[in-house]
């Protein structure tokens, strides 16, 4: 009889079991796709196209295409000690008498944007000037007589809506690809996402997006070749 009464609990026990549902598992999450980024200003300028496109007038000066190289690794991998070797004692930093190695070494710790400032200005293309010295960008060197230098943008972009407002649904007035324009209204205010601008022929105005305006005084950079090969003698901003 004990052993009846045993093989009845053992078979409850496993009907039990078998009928109770497994515990019900929480859905997968989706992974969130990340969050488009716009194109860096080198890789917008690999696929320039218009009239103030970057392009390369010192590829075939005597040992600068060397340099630019050492001059890019220098920038990617943030070495100042690199970065040092290429630059001239007296490098110019700005307007007010400031300069040196040591100076440029305390701005590039104090502002670490000014790497992808110096990078930036290499992507935007090299005018040369005789056969020793050059300039970066390319477009600064090639500003048209009679264009404002402070009052002057590079459109950055390849096809950039020009709106009829300050606004990215805004209708659009057309588009501008790698041109320079000139400020048509007031300077644009810190943080404003759109800057009215016009064409330096007047013949389109409106509003571009200021991700795709650099102000043609942004950061350059001239570079010499003396006896001791090239150094870069100058990184400055503003006019």
């Amino acid at each position: 009889m004990k052993i009846q009464i045993a093989g009845l609990c053992s078979l409850a026990l496993l009907v039990t079991a078998c009928g109770e549902s497994p515990a019900e598992e929480a859905p997968a999450t989706e992974p969130t796709a990340p969050a488009s980024e716009a194109p860096s200003l080198a890789e917008a300028a690999a696929s320039a196209e218009g009239p103030f496109a970057p392009r390369d007038d010192c590829g075939e000066l005597y040992g600068f295409d060397s340099f630019r190289g050492q001059l890019r690794r220098a920038i990617t991998f943030q070495n100042t000690d690199s970065l040092a070797a290429l630059v001239d004692p007296d490098i110019r930093l700005d307007f007010g008498g400031d300069g040196g190695i040591d100076a440029l070494k305390a701005r590039l710790a104090d502002d670490p944007s000014l790497w992808s400032e110096m990078s930036d200005a290499i992507a935007l293309g090299c005018s040369a000037e005789g056969e020793t010295a050059v300039t970066m960008p390319w477009a600064f060197a090639n500003l048209p007589d009679g264009a404002e230098a402070t009052s002057t943008y590079l459109v950055t972009a390849n096809d950039a809506p020009v709106r009829a407002e300050a606004s990215g649904t805004a209708a659009s007035n057309g588009a501008i690809s790698w041109d320079l324009v000139k400020l048509a209204g007031d300077a644009p205010a810190d943080g404003a996402e759109f800057v009215e601008v016009s064409t330096l022929d007047d013949a389109t105005t409106g509003f571009v997006a200021a991700e795709s305006l650099r102000p043609i005084t942004d950061y350059r950079i001239l570079a010499s070749r003396g006896d001791d090969g090239w150094k870069v003698t100058a990184f400055v901003a503003g006019d």
